[in-house]
């Protein structure tokens, strides 16, 4: 074999990337093809080279670069949703939404609590409890005879004598009689979103909630 044709080949001065693709070793199929044909061409023809090694050295080849390629396709896909998925949230800043919450961080800014909680059935009487970071109980929320279905709840953040609570984490609970029984209801909690940002390399959309921290865009049950 042409020694000097094989570095050309190793140490090309020019190559088309649209039309070569290349494998680990740095040869492009097309290389390896052009080598391949050159030995079978400068063989002795009655003492043939085992080209088995050749051959399989062909398959990984073929192997390697079909993984490549799909590697990079899985890698434009993702990078395309990712890019999709931020406008999309991006779209969502200045407007409420609604999300499962049993916190809330109260301060001068915040504005009324706007909750939510869902009734399996009717219930003869509904309580929600605020308790404030040392779990003292600060108002508590009373209503009865409620039909089955979503009952919405507001609290100005007082407490019971009306006047504004401290500034803080609140937690907030509900239960509901129903058919004699009292039920712990999962609470739902209106909030704007203020911004946007990444979870990471390869993350998700994280939405950015006034007096709730991070969401993701697939904890939103409602957007107003």
């Amino acid at each position: 074999m042409d020694i000097d044709y094989v570095q050309n080949l190793l140490n090309p001065k020019t190559t088309t990337e649209t039309t070569r693709k290349k494998d680990i070793s740095g040869l492009t199929s097309e290389d390896f093809m052009t080598l391949m044909l050159k030995q079978l061409q400068s063989q002795d023809p009655l003492k043939p080279t085992d080209n088995t090694q050749f051959i399989a050295q062909m398959a990984q080849l073929t192997s390697v670069s079909g993984i490549s390629e799909m590697n990079e396709s899985m890698t434009d896909m993702i990078d395309t949703l990712r890019g999709s998925q931020m406008l999309s949230a991006a779209s969502l800043v200045g407007r409420e939404v609604l999300v499962e919450s049993n916190t809330i961080a109260i301060d001068a800014s915040s504005p009324d609590l706007v909750g939510e909680i869902e009734l399996s059935a009717k219930a003869t009487s509904v309580d929600i409890e605020i308790k404030n970071a040392a779990g003292v109980t600060v108002r508590r929320l009373h209503a009865a005879d409620q039909a089955a279905g979503p009952l919405v709840f507001g609290w100005d953040g007082t407490d019971e004598n009306g006047s504004k609570v401290a500034d803080g984490q609140y937690s907030i609970s509900a239960t509901a009689t129903i058919s004699g029984k009292t039920e712990a209801l999962t609470t739902l909690v209106r909030a704007p979103v203020t911004g946007v940002t990444m979870s990471g390399t390869g993350g998700a959309a994280q939405l950015q909630l006034q007096g709730l921290g991070s969401k993701s865009l697939s904890d939103i049950k409602e957007v107003g």
